[in-house]
């Protein structure tokens, strides 16, 4: 078969032409043509060019082999991309997806080498998903050792080879001793003796006291796409690593909740293409996906196979229309507003209030919600107008103020209040501030945060949590790991009874206790959490003061 290439491959490329070659390749790999994309990598890569895109394009060229199933071709341009350019800026998110590919071929030992070669403290987390994925997979017990002996600080090759030998019904003397050294080696927690190797799990619970659950997280780890590095997506990952920190403390409750992590984008494809996987379609509940193509096809496939889905993030009403089974952690700018009006009647202040929203579509559209609800209790709508950051004179209130923004506009704003000398009630989103950059002696006694995204550090599970986090991911965790750790233990208390006992549990009224948030309310029938912190910052610190 003849195959004919642009005239522009018929001699070396200068940087322009190879630039616009490398574009067209992106964009063929883009919309999954990987067929017409396979070549045109493959000339990029033929010669010693010097252009700086040309180690991208061997990685792309390796994760065009590897979806189009060539594994072992992609395997070969992965390990020439590693020997050519071992100093690359992207080597470690490359090594990654080797790594993984390795494992899922069961090529443990180059999956290791693969895995130490990232020295990257950000990778931490994914290395360790990694190994705690696919390392109890390998049940050889003479496989193990021998990879351990050759990768003597793996915590995981550890404490897998301990726990096959102490479930082996008859063992030798070396391994006896192996499995003692290696206890004390790395303080393993002692594995009962009736460990079923089977389930990975302990059998100390008996059937009625231990639940097994499989959460399917769909979350765009991006992993293929060197656009969007580790640090720039650090959020799923985050929300990653608090849910199974939940996951190890539903354990301890007899609660198995195995998290089966999957790489879902922007894309339709991205979903469809785990359809066919095995035991796919017997997952118990869905996490996201995040972005509305993919939503779509998943939302069709859950309701089909009676699979629960919670999204994490998005507080859109929208999303609730498809099913009785989907649920919103976050409570809607409907919900929100609801519960500010309540808070508000509580305050016996004159019924007017002025709002005022900023530049993005989201703030206009809450304001349009707030002044929707204020006017069903009875509120006159003293101002309704955008804020664009400006120190400026605003109107007289003498009820209450609502603001919408973000950008930081929130300071702004309070220093416009002051020199309009008004004094009564304003009430802010808490995304109309920067908290690193605010000031919170700007925040008087007469200013109220509606801030779903609370999180109050006199709580001890609060504490416990991020004290094990900051060993986990040498870190502190931001909001999205508070939220990922919430969402597996509340939904995987909900679901231990099995999913016909789910929906009386879950509507039995509000959960508050030991979450890290405020906790959920989806009573009602409601699909979205109704649970609205308000917050005053009071004592030098922040205090829910109405819910």
């Amino acid at each position: 078969m003849l195959v004919f290439f642009t005239s522009a491959f018929g001699q070396e490329l200068n940087d322009q032409a190879y630039l616009i070659e490398y574009k067209k390749a992106v964009q063929l790999f883009a919309d999954s043509q990987y067929d017409l994309a396979g070549p045109k990598f493959a000339k990029l890569c033929e010669k010693e060019y010097a252009n700086p895109m040309v180690p991208y394009a061997y990685f792309y060229n390796a994760l065009t082999a590897k979806n189009k199933g060539n594994l072992y071709q992609s395997r070969v341009v992965f390990r020439q991309l590693f020997e050519k350019y071992f100093d690359w800026d992207k080597i470690d998110e490359a090594r990654i997806i080797y790594a993984e590919l390795n494992f899922g071929e069961n090529y443990f030992e180059e999956g290791l080498k693969s895995i130490e070669a990232i020295q990257e403290k950000e990778f931490d987390g994914i290395k360790k998903g990694i190994l705690n994925q696919y390392i109890p997979k390998i049940k050889s017990i003479s496989t193990l050792k021998e990879l351990y002996f050759k990768f003597p600080t793996q915590e995981v090759l550890a404490r897998n080879l301990v726990e096959k030998i102490q479930a082996n019904r008859y063992n030798s003397k070396d391994d006896l001793e192996i499995s003692d050294m290696l206890t004390n080696r790395f303080k393993l927690k002692e594995i009962p003796k009736n460990f079923d190797a089977k389930n990975n799990s302990s059998n100390e619970f008996s059937d009625a006291e231990t639940a097994r659950l499989d959460f399917g997280i769909l979350l765009p780890f991006n992993l293929n796409d060197l656009t969007n590095s580790v640090g720039s997506n650090k959020y799923t990952y985050e929300l990653y690593e608090g849910m199974k920190i939940a996951a190890e403390q539903l354990k301890n409750n007899g609660i198995i909740v195995n998290l089966h992590a999957f790489d879902v984008k922007k894309t339709k494809g991205d979903f469809q293409s785990l359809e066919r996987k095995e035991g796919f379609k017997n997952l118990d509940l869905f996490v996201g996906p995040l972005y509305s193509d993919p939503n779509n096809e998943a939302v069709s496939f859950a309701l089909t196979n009676k699979i629960i889905q919670v999204h994490p993030l998005s507080n859109n009403l929208e999303l609730l229309k498809d099913g009785n089974s989907i649920f919103l952690m976050q409570p809607s700018h409907l919900q929100q507003s609801k519960k500010t009006i309540e808070y508000v009647s509580g305050l016996n202040k004159k019924k007017s209030v002025s709002i005022y929203f900023g530049n993005a579509k989201k703030d206009s559209l809450f304001a349009v919600i707030y002044r929707s609800e204020a006017l069903k209790k009875g509120y006159t709508i003293t101002t309704f107008s955008k804020f664009n950051g400006i120190l400026q004179k605003l109107l007289p209130e003498v009820g209450h103020i609502f603001l919408a923004t973000d950008n930081n506009h929130g300071i702004r704003f309070l220093q416009s209040v002051t020199l309009s000398k008004i004094t009564t009630e304003v009430i802010c989103t808490a995304s109309s501030f920067a908290w690193e950059k605010t000031p919170v002696s700007s925040l008087t006694e007469n200013v109220s945060l509606v801030y779903p995204e609370f999180v109050s550090k006199e709580k001890e599970q609060v504490r416990n949590f991020e004290k094990i986090f900051l060993e986990k991911m040498a870190t502190q965790p931001s909001f999205y790991a508070f939220a990922g750790f919430d969402l597996v233990y509340f939904f995987g208390k909900m679901l231990k009874d099995g999913k016909d006992i789910f929906k009386l549990n879950i509507e039995s009224g509000a959960y508050e206790d030991d979450y890290l948030l405020s906790g959920f309310d989806f009573s009602g029938k409601i699909k979205e959490n109704a649970i609205v912190p308000i917050v005053k910052y009071k004592n030098d610190v922040f205090e829910e003061i109405y819910r």
